[in-house]
């Protein structure tokens, strides 16, 4: 009877681990085929197949006449491939040897590396390997699996900083942006546009990776292709730069007494930006080293602020050209009528000084503006008023997006009294003083005030700055070529353009603007000194140019930050930029900027009359609104000059200077 209980008890016990066991095996196998099905399905295609990538050779960019700017390269490269290798394997001692050899960081490389495992995605580990180290690799990569040397088409930039600002560069997605782009056939270690032409056109550039879907054995051993689509290259996006006038922009700014500022040259007849410059500029090809490297960490760290688009400054006397368009077709000052310039100018109880402290003595407008003479700009303005100044301010667009569609553009901001109102503060007669001359709270780029000179060249057309002439797709698409968009109209009387242009270039003809005067050309500048209380002034020179009997074909602007006189600082930069659009051998000893500050005050010579050139077409054929046919009204006499009203709530004197 106790032999009969043991055994049952025995039994028991048995059955009892036999359920146990099946419930174990239960468990397992409900975890391998539902729980994790996906995962273990994935574990086993990948045992069985295998998917190497061929990276697509990047669209090249070209310059207006062919020149390559941008390119692909073949280089070779070291990839890190999960599906190559049964588990996880040691990533701690692969780290640690890739790290020993290519002179990397091992926490960096590791966390790569299990971030790809995680992933199961590939990731580049180094790029750009010369021959000697790829010897060394080849026994590390029989010791790892998931280690693989491949041949790549990296970007390649064969002019170095040229143009950096406007083409860009390019970077590796982080993992947002992967998981973001993923969809559109993105891999976690692809380069994208970061900035620039790289980045605008990003979609037309990159093309179509292939792939090599391969059958290999349980040691990665390939046994058979199983299919293979092949790799597309990307479209070619032609821009309208002129690669001689931007590498003269350049090089005169480098060589400048500030080595800092922008430059830019547009076509008046069509909006093209011929030259887009901002120094300093930086080397893309820095952004494709690897940044795991941190001996190359500080090569990163360089200036991508682009001065002509996103940079601000008060424009100083080269407004006065707004503000004379301003005085002449509301008829609110006669051009032959003389303001005398004793070297200062009283506003209430504030004094504005000329740049010129002896005075020019009596100037008429269009010495005025070839002198730069801020006590004519002083009185003609408070006559004029600080609303209508400011009505032709937006006229120019002044305080408004050029439209180029660059990232990090900057509208500038506007100065006048709606603007003050807009903000519940007063407007006082001695703002007025100061937005006659530019100064004060407005501010614009470059670009915009390249845009005003243009819209003078051209009389009153405000392109929309344009810098791709032609995509050419790799899809089947074929050729996309832009066409010129008009953004804005400046309408002033025909007779008011003559006055303009033949002010502009009495500039150059005899005035501040001397150091841009060339032989064979008819060129028109303006001057001007932004102040800066931080430190030494701003130089200014917008400038047209155009042969003898034709439209002129350049437009621009040059800044040069902490440059002082504009005439001294910017234009020799203009110069420079002038000759290499016209093909003009480089004079050895240009003329002598600023002539009439070396004057000492001596009165300016009577204006002589500069013949001035044809008009350029219009976008349309029949004339624009507002524009009449007919020749102009003679300007109505102004009488004298009334006192203006005590300034409220004065600010402190201030001194400018030209």
């Amino acid at each position: 009877m106790r032999h009969d209980a043991a055994d049952t008890e025995r039994l028991r016990l048995l059955w009892m681990a036999f359920y146990c066991c099946v419930a174990i095996l239960g468990v397992r196998l409900l975890q391998l085929q539902v729980l994790k099905n996906v995962y273990y399905a994935r574990v086993a295609e990948r045992n069985r197949t295998q998917i190497i990538y061929q990276t697509a050779p990047r669209g090249r960019i070209y310059d207006r006449n062919g020149e390559v700017l941008a390119t692909s390269r073949p280089t070779f490269s070291l990839i890190y491939l999960p599906g190559k290798q049964d588990g996880r394997g040691d990533i701690s001692g692969l780290a640690a040897d890739l790290a020993a050899e290519l002179a990397l960081d091992k926490e960096s490389l590791q966390d790569s590396l299990n971030e790809a495992w995680n992933e199961q995605a590939a990731v580049h580990l180094s790029e750009n390997l010369p021959l000697k180290t790829m010897f060394k690799l080849s026994e590390i990569k029989t010791l790892y699996p998931g280690v693989d040397l491949v041949v790549e088409a990296q970007r390649d930039y064969p002019r170095g900083a040229f143009a950096s600002h406007l083409i860009g560069y390019m970077g590796r997605l982080d993992r947002e942006g992967w998981k973001a782009l993923r969809a559109s056939g993105y891999r976690m270690d692809s380069r994208v546009g970061r900035s620039g032409v790289e980045k605008l056109f990003e979609r037309e550039l990159r093309g179509a990776d292939g792939e090599i879907r391969m059958e290999v054995d349980a040691h990665g051993r390939l046994k058979r292709i199983l299919d293979q689509v092949p790799w597309r290259p990307g479209g070619n996006v032609h821009l309208t730069l002129d690669a001689r006038v931007q590498k003269a922009a350049e090089e005169a700014l480098r060589n400048s007494p500030s080595k800092r500022g922008a430059a830019v040259a547009l076509d008046p007849r069509t909006g093209e930006v011929l030259a887009f410059t901002s120094v300093p500029d930086f080397d893309p090809n820095i952004f494709l080293l690897s940044a795991r490297d941190p001996s190359k960490a500080a090569a990163l760290r360089i200036p991508e602020f682009n001065l002509a688009v996103s940079g601000t400054y008060a424009p100083g006397s080269t407004f006065k050209i707004i503000t004379s368009a301003a005085l002449l077709n509301e008829g609110t000052i006669d051009p032959q009528e003389r303001v005398y310039c004793s070297g200062h100018f009283q506003v209430g109880n504030r004094v504005f000084k000329c740049w010129q402290k002896k005075g020019h003595f009596n100037q008429d407008w269009l010495n005025g503006i070839a002198n730069s003479c801020d006590v004519y700009f002083y009185r003609m303005g408070l006559r004029l008023g600080g609303g209508a100044i400011e009505r032709y301010e937006r006229m120019f667009r002044l305080g408004e997006e050029t439209k180029i569609g660059l990232f990090g553009e900057k509208p500038g901001k506007r100065f006048g009294p709606e603007e003050r109102r807009r903000r519940g503060k007063p407007w006082y007669d001695g703002d007025t003083a100061n937005l006659a001359i530019g100064q004060g709270e407005l501010l614009a780029t470059p670009l915009q005030m390249a845009e005003v000179v243009m819209a003078v060249a051209n009389r009153g057309t405000l392109w929309r700055p344009q810098f791709v002439r032609r995509i050419e797709y790799s899809d089947g698409r074929g050729v996309f070529e832009p066409q010129p968009e008009v953004i804005g109209r400046v309408d002033l009387k025909p007779g008011t353009w003559d006055l303009l242009q033949q002010g502009l270039e009495r500039v150059v003809e005899a005035g501040t603007g001397g150091s841009v005067r060339l032989p064979g050309l008819v060129v028109a500048g303006k001057t001007g000194t932004a102040q800066n209380p931080h430190g030494e002034d701003h130089g200014w020179f917008v400038f047209y140019a155009g042969r003898p009997g034709e439209p002129p074909s350049l437009a621009g602007a040059v800044l040069a930050q902490h440059g002082g006189h504009g005439g001294s600082a910017a234009g020799p930069v203009a110069r420079t930029i002038l000759e290499a659009h016209f093909g003009l051998k480089k004079d050895k000893e240009p003329p002598p900027s600023d002539p009439i500050e070396s004057r000492s005050g001596e009165e300016a010579a009577p204006a002589a009359r500069v013949p001035v050139r044809p008009a350029l077409p219009g976008p349309a054929a029949k004339p624009p609104v507002g524009v009449s046919a007919s020749p102009a009204k003679p300007a109505a006499k102004a009488g004298p000059v009334q006192a203006p009203k005590p300034a409220q709530a004065p600010p402190p004197p201030v001194e400018i200077s030209e």
